[in-house]
């Protein structure tokens, strides 16, 4: 259960997927200057959760974890029910909006879960 509720392993995920899927990939897709800021901004958050990653650990990682996923699983389910759309394509249309949902709980379930605790 311990290896399943490691907060450092979530945020390491989604940082990669959320480069990867959610920076780089859009830019290649929509790069142009019209959408610089929409990339910018999401690599903001990116850099975000590398320095969580590399420079907190324990009680500190796990809360800034769920401090800094908890908004974006927000984000998901409401952009989800309220059919949200970015570049003229929904942002998280159902059933493909679970996955990113889920990998976003993540960080935020194992940050509760070890919020008091001071050992990973």
């Amino acid at each position: 259960m311990n290896k399943v509720m490691n907060t450092k392993i979530w945020l390491i995920i989604i940082a990669l997927m959320h480069t990867f899927m959610g920076v780089l990939m859009p830019i290649l897709e929509h790069g142009n200057t019209d959408n610089l800021g929409v990339f910018l901004y999401f690599s903001v958050l990116s850099v975000h959760l590398f320095y969580v990653i590399i420079f907190t650990k324990n009680q500190t990682q796990d809360r800034l974890g769920v401090v800094l996923c908890a908004p974006m699983v927000i984000w998901f389910i409401f952009s989800a029910f309220m059919k949200l759309e970015m570049y003229g394509f929904p942002i998280a249309p159902m059933p493909q909006a679970l996955m990113p949902i889920i990998f976003w709980s993540m960080p935020v379930i194992s940050g509760i879960y070890n919020w008091n605790s001071d050992k990973n």
